[in-house]
């Protein structure tokens, strides 16, 4: 039996190992990032509407003048 086609599986695994361990590091890494606990995040704010604890409040129409 020869050597070549195990160092050729070896090679393989080793590979798809080293393969597993990097996806395994990127995705703690953005895991990290879009934890609420990374940073702090600046209130969301939207051009007319009221800081009444986020929620939209309608718009008040204007009464007539006579």
């Amino acid at each position: 039996m020869s050597v070549t086609p195990n160092t050729g599986i070896r090679k393989a695994v080793r590979q798809l190992v080293v393969a597993m361990a990097a996806c395994t590091a990127v995705a703690a890494g953005a895991a990290f990032a879009v934890s609420p606990d990374s940073a702090p995040a600046a209130p969301h704010t939207i051009a007319g509407v009221a800081d009444d604890n986020g929620w939209p409040v309608p718009p008040v129409t204007p009464s007539p003048t006579n």
